[in-house]
């Protein structure tokens, strides 16, 4: 019972930043993925995925949406070097975006964010998780 309760909070974290009510500005979709590090990278192909580490103070920016962390892997189709799925961990990772024109920002943060770009994206809170927005809190542990 345990289980499926803490799968039902970490799927209700990731819709609710990306439902009606939580999604982000419909333009930060449209954005370039742009990311940083202060430390070592590495690049290795499996398949038809490229998979770039990054190390040491990560930042990923897409519009108004900013997650960072200690290290992150980003996962990018080989043939069109589109991202895929962007994983940031930390202690925590953390998570930041603008939901709408009225400036209310949503924060959270987890051991690990995935984030899902292809298709419609989603965030996904990994570990022990909070989410903050402009009127609730919501915190779990998986």
């Amino acid at each position: 019972m345990q289980l499926k309760l803490i799968s039902f909070f970490t799927t209700l974290l990731a819709t609710l930043i990306y439902s009606g009510v939580g999604s982000g500005l419909e333009s930060d979709k449209n954005q370039n993925i742009e990311y940083s590090s202060l430390g070592s990278s590495t690049s290795r192909v499996e398949g038809d995925v490229r998979i770039i580490t990054l190390e040491e103070n990560v930042k990923v920016i897409q519009g108004t949406l900013e997650i960072t962390g200690d290290s992150a892997v980003f996962e990018r189709d080989v043939e069109s070097s589109s991202i895929r799925r962007v994983t940031v961990m930390g202690s925590p990772a953390r998570y930041r975006q603008q939901l709408d024109d009225s400036g209310a920002i949503t924060e959270g943060n987890g051991n690990t964010i995935h984030y899902y770009v292809e298709g419609e994206p989603v965030i996904e809170f990994v570990g022990t998780a909070t989410l903050r927005g402009s009127n609730d809190v919501l915190s779990c542990v998986s």
